[in-house]
């Protein structure tokens, strides 16, 4: 709810609201954006534009009140009757001694042409006007702007309840969201006493909860302290509000709030699995590299030491990283990881290629799941696969070296056939590297594939084999291809 007036245009826009998720956000200053959320947390929501295929990180002040709460309620980020109410102010960002500043509050003293007054829950700024940068609209959380009794007079003033019951009722269900429940009390009180409310049977219970918040305070403080740790969302307030709930059950073990205690901490633990599921997605697929790296540190892995450790050993270490990384158990690790299905970042997808050691899979494993006749269809033109096709033109590039430096003198010989083991052990650390991540992607059990494509080969061009000059007969015969060694293609895949 915003104080200020909504626009007309946001009541046409309700029912899309709704479904803000996936279909329509409205902006705080009355556009209209369609996009899709792909997550949102304690500051804010990541979204991805419908009309160009962007992504947005967003502040939950840029959306429209409206919007932003059924946002938020969507996501369990608020309680369903308790989100604080936001209130229209300003942002001044200046600049103080140089360094940029920013203060959000009400403007005040508008008739100074050489300063501008800012006031932030009973303290006033005075910033010259000279020294401003910037200065917007936003709708901030009541509590980050107005002390409980300027927001009281206010709202007071603005909606003038007087004999009427159902504005008494009004004020006092916004109070109750700014915490105000003492105020709250009188006016249900007054509502109750007039008698002229279009919808009595409302008045009487708000009026119990009310006074039961009155007289149960610290309960209260302690359920408002869990749910700002839910609402801000990062890992340390996580743990506090964890810590929170078991001091509640502890020192309130009779608590008449023991109801909105378990709705709270049902929301709480929502929250707190939806962020770490995500983060640990995010991270596991990040630590691949790193772990994979770390085992090759080791002199003596070989291709099928490499194999059997991506197949066994190498998720347990993986799992380990992450949970240090978060300060959690490894066996809860494994679980948020298997729940990422879930949410959208955690089936975000990343890319993996066996580039010119594709040909150790063989050609059957290689086309797997892959549609060989539109290889080059199949192919995206992003970043990693740029960099990757780079990668293996300057492995070609070397190997070309390696193989005229054998023949000597510039003759081409016959060479020896190489081996799967004697390809690993010529390649640089990160070269196997990559070729470990991609095999732990696809054979460690944990990771979901989500396309493959193919690549031919740059040496043969997916031919499999090469012309050559064979000077023993000084004849021209045909060869099998020195680099995909007549498997064809290079294998690329997607998976998260």
């Amino acid at each position: 709810m915003r104080i200020a007036p909504l626009v007309v245009f946001l009541s046409t826009l309700a029912a899309l609201c709704a479904e803000a998720t996936a279909q329509a956000l409205q902006m705080a200053d009355g556009q209209v954006l369609l996009a899709q959320v792909e997550e949102a947390y304690g500051e804010g929501l990541r979204i991805k534009r419908l009309d160009n295929g962007g992504t947005l990180e967003l502040r939950w002040d840029q959306l429209s009140p409206n919007c932003s709460r059924r946002i938020q309620q969507a996501y369990a980020l608020v309680a369903d009757d308790q989100g604080e109410i936001t209130v229209q102010v300003h942002e001044v960002r200046y600049l103080l001694n140089g360094s940029p500043q920013t203060v959000i509050g009400v403007l005040v003293d508008a008739q100074n042409t050489s300063t501008m007054v800012v006031q932030q829950k009973g303290v006033q700024f005075r910033i010259p006007r000279t020294e401003i940068t910037g200065i917007r609209q936003i709708e901030v959380p009541v509590s980050q702007a107005l002390t409980p009794d300027e927001f009281y007079g206010k709202r007071l003033v603005e909606i003038a309840p007087a004999e009427n019951a159902d504005l008494h009722a009004q004020l006092a269900d916004e109070l109750i969201r700014v915490r105000d429940y003492a105020r709250a009390v009188e006016h249900l009180q007054k509502a109750k006493d007039l008698g002229n409310s279009r919808a009595p049977e409302r008045i009487a219970p708000q009026l119990e909860r009310a006074k039961l918040y009155v007289g149960a305070k610290k309960e209260r403080d302690l359920l408002d302290s869990i749910q700002v740790s839910r609402t801000r969302g990062t890992p340390r307030d996580f743990k506090l509000g964890r810590e929170l709930i078991v001091r509640f059950a502890k020192e309130f073990p009779q608590s008449r709030l023991k109801a909105d205690l378990d709705a709270e901490t049902r929301r709480f633990e929502e929250a707190r699995t939806r962020y770490f599921s995500q983060q640990v997605a995010d991270r596991w697929r990040d630590s691949i590299q790193t772990v994979a790296d770390k085992k090759l540190q080791e002199t003596d892995v070989t291709l099928s030491a490499a194999r059997e450790y991506a197949e066994s050993k190498m998720t347990d270490d993986i799992a380990a990283y992450v949970a240090k990384r978060f300060e959690l158990e490894v066996e809860e690790v494994n679980s948020l990881f298997t729940l990422r299905d879930k949410y959208a970042l955690g089936r975000r997808t990343d890319h993996f290629s066996y580039g010119i050691g594709s040909w150790v899979m063989g050609e059957v494993a290689i086309l797997k799941s892959t549609k060989q006749g539109a290889a080059n269809d199949q192919t995206e033109k992003d970043p990693a696969q740029a960099r990757e096709l780079d990668r293996i033109q300057r492995a070609i590039s070397k190997m070309m070296e390696q193989r005229r430096s054998a023949a000597g003198g510039g003759q081409q010989s016959q060479q020896r056939e190489q081996t799967d083991e004697e390809w690993w052990a010529s390649q640089d650390r990160s070269d196997r590297v990559g070729w470990l991540r991609a095999y732990y992607a696809e054979f460690g059990g944990k990771l979901t594939l989500v396309s493959a494509y193919t690549q031919p080969c740059f040496a043969c061009s997916a031919l499999g084999t090469q012309t050559e000059f064979e000077p023993q007969t000084n004849k021209v015969v045909k060869a099998k291809c020195y680099l995909c060694h007549g498997t064809k293609w290079t294998r690329t895949f997607k998976a998260y």
